[in-house]
């Protein structure tokens, strides 16, 4: 049963391989593990149950804090996904246009061969060459400068996650570890 007087809940689906990265930056927001079970919908994901005292000393600024760090997560999943967008779209278009040039220049060159239509048709095959190179040449070039500006992007994230972690350590340090069963120190008598 949940204890909403005291204690404010949260819910997160989180990635398998980053549930140990999700989970260090919740706890320095002054969030508890509740509960981790395996998303039903999606093998990758877990599901997260947390909790973190209703009055707890700078709830506004680790709010704050909290939403700052959810953002840079997300947008870490962006950066990922976009970072050869551009690469990736101008290989395509090139392939196209060298596929369509040496289509219809094959079609011109057999359907009149030795007429004027038929140089133009070489001409269109020539041309899909080109564009063939082009995007050997120029993919690569632009998808590893895609890839440093991606990894820059991250670094910049990262960074920005661990001072906001920082930020929130200071503002709500971590409770003491329970001790084993033991309250009192041993005497030595």
């Amino acid at each position: 049963m949940r204890d909403y007087n005291n204690y404010d809940y949260l819910s997160v689906s989180v990635k398998s391989d980053q549930l140990g990265r999700i989970l260090q930056g919740y706890r320095a927001l002054g969030w508890t593990e509740e509960k981790t079970e395996d998303d039903r919908q999606y093998y990758d994901m877990k599901y997260v149950r947390l909790r973190r005292p209703h009055k707890i000393a700078n709830k506004d600024r680790l709010q704050y804090l909290q939403v700052r760090m959810e953002r840079s997560i997300n947008s870490l999943v962006e950066i990922t996904k976009r970072a050869h967008l551009r690469s990736t779209s101008l290989g395509a278009l090139l392939f196209l246009a060298a596929a369509a040039s040496l289509a219809c220049g094959l079609w011109l060159a057999i359907a009149y061969a030795g007429g004027n239509a038929a140089c133009g048709g070489y001409f269109l095959c020539g041309l899909a060459g080109v564009f063939a190179v082009l995007c050997a040449v120029i993919c690569p070039v632009l998808r590893r400068r895609e890839k440093k500006q991606a990894t820059e992007k991250i670094v910049e994230k990262l960074r920005l996650i661990q001072n906001l972690m920082q930020e929130a350590v200071s503002l709500c340090p971590a409770e003491p570890a329970p001790s084993d069963g033991f309250e009192e120190e041993a005497s030595n008598g």
